[in-house]
């Protein structure tokens, strides 16, 4: 059996972008500059308070992993190159393998 121990932490960063073409650019610039390791992409549906009505819309999210060395990085380039106005930019620490932890640092 094998272990897995769960010590190191790396950081989730969540974003969302109005459409794939928009959000693969934003992904692709945080790969380029090497800030990040990897980036998953996911088609939501969103509802939320804009403008003081209910609003809806299509996106596309992006899960982004990095380092913690990193983190405020990315944040400042999402805030820079994102194309909402109020961008959501959610992050936590995740705990991770160790060999996930090792490889997500050697970028």
């Amino acid at each position: 059996m094998i272990h897995f121990d769960f010590d190191q932490v790396i950081y989730l960063v969540i974003t969302t972008e109005v459409d794939k073409k928009t959000a693969f650019k934003l992904g692709n610039l945080l790969l380029k500059e090497k800030l990040i390791p990897c980036v998953t992409f996911k088609n939501i549906e969103s509802y939320f308070w804009w403008e003081g009505d209910i609003n809806q819309s299509k996106e596309v999210q992006l899960m982004i992993k990095c380092k913690e060395e990193n983190i405020d990085k990315v944040c400042n380039k999402i805030t820079e190159w994102h194309t909402y106005e109020v961008p959501e930019i959610i992050y936590f620490p995740v705990s991770t393998s160790k060999n996930y932890y090792l490889w997500a640092n050697s970028i």
